[in-house]
């Protein structure tokens, strides 16, 4: 096996995978006939760990996706794997614009972390390629973006937080929660959580100030997705820098996740 790995501080947060525990879960996911030929670490992201495996007799890649250890995740950042996967079926209104999940293990039993197995997406990611584009045009992609948002954002779910939950029937309690796990983990590392917790016991108290969007139910990546949007009319005909794909759910699951930064793909058409 051709086997390329980044080199990481002793401690990072990040950690890669061995040739033992990526053999170990491709045979998991495909029996133990499937030959790895070569895998690739892919740099980029900022928590999972992230290769590109070839395997013999298959005619494209697969990207193998795992988890930090879940020691070493923060407790708002608890299980965004878990949150990631379950997302999956709700956000059918762009499921062409993203990978397949083929194989995923949560029961720790392969290599004692989380991992996740997707088709490989074409493209080039968008801060690598979009700078490359006449900025005249940059309008194309994001307006895309603006389109990919929308059909997320129509989401009207039974609750309010992760998918995988906890769930909460306020969006207001949502973010108290979040605030008070927060200050948790500010705690935990021997800081001085105060102020956090503070503004989760005032948070309540503004909580009657509703918006139509806390009316109507969750209006962020968040949670399940209701549209009519085609995957097609997510595409731009014209020349220019072109959406492909979104190779990273997380962007979907997660509310304020830069998308554009590490979320997207672009072809590398350039207008004529």
């Amino acid at each position: 096996m051709e086997f390329r790995t980044i080199q990481r501080p002793a401690g990072s947060f990040q950690q890669g995978v061995t040739v033992r525990e990526v053999q170990g879960i491709v045979w998991a996911a495909f029996g133990r006939r499937a030959v790895v030929e070569s895998a690739v670490e892919l740099g980029g992201g900022m928590y999972n760990s992230v290769n590109r495996l070839r395997l013999r007799d298959a005619a494209e890649p697969v990207v193998l996706r795992v988890a930090p250890p879940a020691e070493r995740q923060f407790v708002p950042e608890a299980h965004l794997m878990r949150n990631e996967y379950a997302s999956v079926p709700w956000l059918a209104p762009i499921a062409g614009l993203m990978p397949k999940v083929l194989a995923a293990d949560f029961t720790g039993t392969v290599i004692g972390r989380d991992w996740m197995i997707q088709s490989f997406l074409p493209g080039t990611p968008s801060p690598q390629k979009l700078g490359s584009f006449p900025k005249d045009t940059h309008g194309l992609f994001f307006g895309q973006l603006g389109e990919i948002t929308s059909a997320v954002h129509a989401v009207v779910g039974p609750n309010f937080g992760p998918v995988a939950g906890p769930g909460h029937a306020r969006w207001s309690q949502a973010v108290v929660a979040s605030l008070r796990r927060i200050a948790d983990d500010v705690e935990e590392c021997g800081l001085d959580a105060t102020d956090l917790r503070r503004t989760a016991d005032i948070a309540p108290a503004r909580r009657g100030r509703r918006t139509p969007a806390a009316d109507r139910g969750p209006a962020d990546g968040e949670h399940q997705a209701r549209s009519g949007l085609r995957p097609d009319d997510l595409r731009c005909p014209g020349p220019g820098p072109h959406l492909v794909g979104v190779p990273c759910q997380v962007g979907l699951s997660r509310p304020g996740w830069p998308l554009w930064r590490d979320g997207c793909y672009v072809s590398t058409r350039r207008r004529r």
